[in-house]
């Protein structure tokens, strides 16, 4: 009884992605919190503490889809997902588009920080080695976001 109420419990924790058709028939999967498209009738930016990012994935995490590289305005940038709280797909959202819901920030990454990420991203042993400095990068911390076929 124990363990049934804890799945009760833990399994609407789980973000699992919601797809939408939308009106030009693209498909739109949702990953964490659902937010209100830009394109949508009913957008009020005022209303989110949030702003929305929209780009191009360059790659996902390969170990367990925790985290995002997009190019947006020709400029790269690393989305991570608020609390871990949801995560993508491992494999086969590269180049597709993506619109991210959460908070821009400009931040250094440590030595040791690029070093696992360039580990879950399976970059060679010598590649890792040669991570000598940290990184100023301006970075997301997504509460949601949605990928577009």
């Amino acid at each position: 009884m124990k363990k049934l109420l804890l799945l009760l419990l833990i399994i609407p924790m789980i973000s699992f992605s919601q797809t939408v058709k939308s009106l030009k028939s693209y498909e739109i999967n949702f990953y964490g919190n659902e937010f209100k498209l830009p394109s949508s009738e009913n957008y009020d930016k005022t209303k989110s503490s949030n702003f929305l990012t929209v780009g191009k994935i360059i790659s996902s995490c390969p170990k367990k889809g925790c985290w995002v590289k997009i190019i947006t305005n020709s400029e790269e940038m690393f989305v991570t997902f608020k609390d871990y709280l949801f995560f993508v797909p491992k494999k086969g959202i590269s180049g597709k588009n993506i619109v991210v819901s959460g908070k821009i920030k400009t931040d250094t990454i440590s030595v040791s920080q690029l070093k696992h990420y360039a580990y879950d991203a399976e970059e060679s042993e010598d590649f890792i080695s040669k991570i000598k400095h940290p990184k100023i990068t301006k970075s997301i911390v997504a509460e949601g976001l949605a990928i577009i076929d």
